[in-house]
């Protein structure tokens, strides 16, 4: 299997030390080290950095498909979370990686823009790269970044594009038209009933609102010590991607990204997973997942 990611590779700020970040990273190398994909990730890379990231990304076989401008962003991560930005986050030329696309049969494609290097509009053309299943994150087209800070900035009109393509993931906080929980998974469920497209909702520590065919179901996240869950999310949206494209139902392919997320967070500086475990955990899952009622 091969899958391609579109966003730009990060330097992540954490006080004490840098290191690299981004759903390439993250995503790929859950991908690449423990499920054996062929990965390849497009992003600009800036050239003081550009040994460690290489460096780093081909350790765990991921392949650089590298743009052509000189930048990195950096974010300054705190508890887990982006806080603070700074760099170049330099926009992504979707025709040059077209051609990649022509030479390279992708099962799955991930847009994981990390601020605003991708477009709405653009995802329409990504869709007709004709991969088995295309996912979005979509924290890159709804941050803001306002004196170095991060804030969330909803777009109405990218409603139309999500629902071009097959899974798109996002943390409650940046469905951020609204504070109110309830009536975020509403309208996820009614924009749901609209096409094929699946929702993945991160709750953090409550698990999270798979969104799909008109119905919310809320699966718990598993009972695991967190030490470090930078790139959950990611590895919540790749390992479900894989496991799509593998012809699993989404619900099934859900829980096993679940459990790849949730054991990253307790493993972060040894083995992440391994395919018998998300099997494991998977099972588990199943048997405690609850319809969403009054939404």
């Amino acid at each position: 299997m091969k899958a391609l990611f579109i966003g730009n590779i990060t330097m992540d700020d954490l006080g004490t030390q840098y290191r690299v970040g981004g759903s390439g990273y993250y995503g790929g190398r859950a991908l690449a080290e423990y499920l054996g994909v062929e990965v390849y990730v497009a992003t600009h890379v800036a050239d003081d950095v550009r040994g460690l990231i290489r460096g780093v990304l081909d350790l765990y076989g991921i392949r650089v498909i590298e743009l052509g401008v000189n930048g990195t962003p950096i974010f300054t991560i705190s508890n887990g979370k982006a806080v603070g930005f700074r760099g170049l986050s330099p926009t992504i030329d979707i025709e040059a990686v077209r051609l990649y696309t022509r030479m390279h049969r992708f099962d799955a494609v991930y847009v994981t823009p990390i601020m605003k290097e991708i477009l709405e509009h653009q995802i329409i053309q990504i869709r007709e790269f004709n991969s088995k299943v295309t996912a979005i994150d979509i924290q890159g087209f709804v941050r803001e970044c306002y004196d170095d800070s991060i804030r969330c900035l909803w777009k109405w009109n990218s409603e139309e594009a999500l629902l071009t393509v097959d899974i798109v993931h996002g943390n409650i906080r940046e469905f951020c038209f609204t504070n109110e929980e309830t009536s975020i998974i509403k309208h996820i469920k009614d924009l749901s009933s609209a096409g094929g497209t699946s929702f993945l909702v991160s709750l953090d520590d409550r698990g999270l609102y798979l969104v799909h065919n008109n119905e919310a179901l809320h699966i718990p996240s598993l009972s695991v010590k967190s030490v470090d869950d930078v790139g959950a999310g990611d590895i919540l949206l790749a390992v479900t991607g894989y496991f799509r494209a593998m012809g699993m139902s989404m619900l099934e392919s859900t829980t096993r990204g679940i459990s790849a997320a949730a054991l990253k967070t307790e493993n972060a500086y040894r083995e992440w997973f391994n395919k018998e475990l998300l099997e494991m955990y998977s099972r588990e899952l199943l048997e405690s997942i609850k319809s969403v009622d009054g939404v």
